[in-house]
């Protein structure tokens, strides 16, 4: 009878240990859902210059705080693919996302509080170069910097077709 009950609680012990460790290694669910869309653009701009709309919409019941790093739409980053080869984050791009990501920010922070249900745009920019078809994806981290906690939540893909640049009329 003692073995049995020896067995029991040893069971019971790590069955108490695999829920409790289930539960601290499972990553929260995303607070928020990004939309991705072309902006306008106006006259002045040059040709290859892309405006993107990210739509941040809170699907928590809680407030959704922009960071001073958020500002300017420094969070985001972009997923290319050009001509279906996906594009490389160049070792810039590399080193400000990883400089956002600790905390480290330039310029003055926007305070904006996006209640549950509602949303927030941030203005990105893309610069199209070279003619063909660009499809571009948003994504920010839930938790940046902190990856045992962190989800990647990705916005709907657009496409962007640039075309050949027209000849010079004969004259």
């Amino acid at each position: 009878m003692k073995k049995q009950m020896t067995y029991f609680l040893m069971q019971l012990f790590a069955l108490q240990t695999v829920a409790i460790y289930a539960q601290t290694t499972e990553k929260p669910a995303p607070g928020f859902t990004l939309t991705l869309s072309e902006g306008r653009r106006d006259g002045t701009m040059v040709p290859y210059q892309q405006v993107l709309i990210v739509r941040l919409t809170n699907i928590s019941n809680e407030v959704n705080n922009r960071t001073g790093c958020e500002s300017y739409g420094g969070m985001y980053n972009l997923k290319v693919v050009y001509d279906g080869v996906p594009v490389e984050e160049t070792a810039e791009e590399s080193k400000a996302r990883k400089r956002m990501e600790s905390g480290e920010c330039e310029g003055r922070g926007i305070a904006q509080h996006t209640k549950p249900g509602e949303f927030r745009e941030d203005i990105l920019y893309y610069n199209t170069m070279k003619p063909g078809t660009y499809e571009i994806t948003a994504t920010k981290e839930t938790f940046p910097g902190q990856p045992d906690k962190s989800v990647t939540v990705r916005s709907n893909t657009i496409t962007i077709v640039v075309p050949e640049p027209e000849a010079d009329a004969p004259k």
